[in-house]
């Protein structure tokens, strides 16, 4: 079960990711990114039957991941 999920009630397309929409962002392929939610460094939003993540919180990752 992943750590950190959060039911969103709606959904601003322009704040949110897909799964497949983070990878590429972040450079890494798509299992990696469900890695990352799993254990917790990502945080995990569900709408509905969606995995999405925080647009703003991918980028920062991505930010501190290069140092």
């Amino acid at each position: 079960m992943m750590k950190k999920v959060r039911t969103l009630k709606h959904v601003n397309e322009n704040e949110y990711l897909t799964v497949e929409e983070a990878s590429e962002v972040l450079g890494v392929k798509a299992n990696a990114i469900r890695n990352y939610l799993y254990l917790g460094d990502l945080t995990t939003h569900k709408f509905k039957s969606l995995t999405l993540l925080d647009a703003k919180e991918v980028n920062g990752w991505k930010d501190r991941q290069r140092g």
